[in-house]
């Protein structure tokens, strides 16, 4: 068996420490850390998911969700199994919390290859969490790099400081997953706390470019206390933060649990916007408009995924001129 050696961990005592996320898991020989794919074996840590494709899609980028990079661009989706949260209500629970999940292997080079023979402008890395794939998201997002490709990071957002620098000079851009407060992620989502969450969030706003999602799940993180939060986190930080509300689907361990209603969502968008420029619905079925924080006007339409129309020369509103934060091109796909 071909091993692959992990990055960032230590020995100390005869145990692994692996110190890539805040979970510093301590493992003695032949065991796993709390992701699932990674072991210590002879006092050497292996990432186990090196290369293991469990999904890759062609992906329109406001599927990440990112609305303001790359707006209307085409992203080459990968994802290797594991995940450092072990969230009840996990849309994707069945390649993020089995690490033996079915998955064929491909080397960095043939993804970088296949994204440009597909015509993607970038490539995301998704579904599940790349933190904890972070060896193979780095080769593919050294290649992409150098083929004149974007990197997007979509994460919860639990990774360690050296780890997040080393793979940030290649990330273009990121969508962090914020779950809710610090007793949220200590009673639902096995974490530590949503500390080094902000700080990746922190990170990405000051490095490159970052949106935030919050999924509102019914008896978790539904109140307006919870949404307030957030909202005054974000507005202390930027209030141009694009903030995604999306609506719970009952799944994985929570599949008792009634869908996020419409109506919630669409109150949570409205409160929000009392703080923040740019909140977007999602999961309800509504289409997504970007708008001039200016004069009002649509600056880029939606339906679905897909943009329909675009008022917008540069980066300014074609009516009022006033400056909106799209980084990149904007891809008319009429």
């Amino acid at each position: 068996m071909i091993r692959h050696e992990a990055q960032f961990y230590k020995k100390w005592s005869g145990e692994i420490i692996c110190q890539l996320c805040p979970h510093m898991c301590k493992l003695l020989d032949g065991e796993f850390g709390k992701c699932g794919v990674r072991k210590s074996i002879e006092d050497i840590l292996i990432t186990t998911n090196y290369g293991k494709v469990v999904a890759q899609n062609i992906d329109p980028i406001e599927k990440k969700p990112l609305y303001h990079f790359w707006p209307g661009s085409r992203v080459y989706s990968i994802a290797s199994p594991g995940c450092n949260l072990s969230c009840k209500w996990c849309q994707n629970f069945e390649v993020s919390q089995n690490p033996d999940a079915k998955s064929h292997k491909i080397e960095p080079e043939k993804i970088v290859e296949a994204a440009v023979k597909s015509k993607c402008q970038g490539i995301a890395y998704t579904y599940t969490e790349p933190t904890v794939f972070f060896e193979y998201a780095y080769e593919v997002a050294k290649l992409a790099k150098k083929e004149g490709l974007f990197n997007v990071w979509i994460s919860n957002g639990l990774i360690n400081p050296k780890p997040l620098k080393k793979i940030g000079k290649f990330i273009d851009a990121a969508n962090i997953d914020i779950k809710g407060n610090s007793l949220i992620y200590r009673h639902h989502a096995d974490g530590l706390g949503v500390e080094t969450v902000l700080k990746t969030v922190e990170y990405f706003h000051k490095k490159s470019w970052v949106e935030v999602t919050n999924l509102v799940i019914p008896g978790v993180n539904d109140t307006l206390k919870d949404l307030e939060w957030l909202v005054s986190y974000l507005a202390d930080l930027d209030e141009r933060i694009p903030l995604h509300l999306s609506a719970f689907h009952p799944d994985n361990k929570m599949k008792d649990k009634k869908p996020t209603g419409k109506k919630k969502i669409s109150e949570f968008v409205e409160v929000s916007k009392e703080q923040l420029e740019y909140v977007y619905a999602g999961n309800v079925g509504e289409d997504a408009n970007t708008h001039c924080i200016g004069c009002g006007i649509n600056l880029i339409e939606r339906k679905g995924y897909t943009i329909t129309k675009v008022s917008v020369k540069g980066s300014r509103c074609s009516a009022c001129e006033e400056k909106t934060p799209f980084i990149g091109k904007i891809i008319k796909p009429f």
